[in-house]
């Protein structure tokens, strides 16, 4: 009887210990199948009268001439921010294409090309780093935001500090989210540089969206596009 007893609380101590792990092991489970931050997002090259565009990966060669374009579509309700920097210009948000476009056009289920319509980045001969930020969460970014209109309003001088200010935040938010920073989401690497953007050419290209990453997560997302063009 004490045998049974002993066994009994045994088992009972197991379930316990158990318990907790299989209650954390579920609430994770919810959270990959409930990401607060899901949406599609393409970045793509295409060539002076080339075809079909391609993604942007880590191995891809540019040079001058070569044109960028960008797409995103939310799946569900999250703000995305795409950033542009390069020493000598700062930086420039590209998407919203204004702030106040999160209070307005922004929903679910919508296109929105980075640059807008047909037109395309274009790779110059200037040598310098050209860098894109991908950033992205489930509630708005007050303080990035602050941040970055210094940057439109202030001197040039002081929109320099202000650049600088908004990569240290984008930094530091990475930092503090890191948890959920997959290692798909490092700095890429890409060979070009960017100054101008030109209207579309030639006849209609593939819509870009037909090879868009689907990117979700539980929290925060940023991603790092460089380009070196020596």
């Amino acid at each position: 009887m004490i045998f049974r007893t002993k066994c009994t609380w045994a088992v009972l101590i197991c379930l316990l210990s158990i318990i907790p792990a299989l209650a954390s092991a579920a609430d994770e489970r919810a959270a990959q199948k409930d990401p607060e931050v899901e949406f599609r997002w393409a970045f793509a090259t295409s060539g002076p009268g080339l075809g079909d565009p391609v993604p942007v990966k880590q191995d891809t060669a540019l040079k001058s001439g070569d044109q960028l374009k960008m797409m995103v579509e939310l799946r569900k309700k999250c703000f995305v921010y795409v950033f542009h920097y390069n020493p000598k210009d700062g930086l420039k948000l590209l998407f919203p294409y204004t702030l106040a476009q999160f209070e307005s056009d922004y929903r679910p289920e919508r296109k929105y090309y980075i640059p807008r319509g047909d037109a395309w980045f274009k790779l110059d001969n200037n040598p310098g780093r050209e860098s894109f930020y991908l950033v992205a969460s489930p509630k708005r970014l007050a303080d990035l935001e602050k941040d970055y209109l210094r940057c439109e309003s202030g001197s040039p001088a002081e929109r320099a500090e202000a650049s600088k200010v908004v990569l240290d935040r984008i930094r530091a938010l990475r930092k503090e989210h890191r948890e959920f920073t997959s290692p798909a989401e490092r700095p890429v690497p890409i060979g070009g540089a960017v100054r101008e953007i030109i209207p579309g050419e030639g006849p209609k290209r593939m819509d870009i969206s037909s090879f868009a990453d689907e990117i979700a997560s539980t929290g925060f997302v940023a991603r790092t596009y460089t380009i070196e063009h020596k």
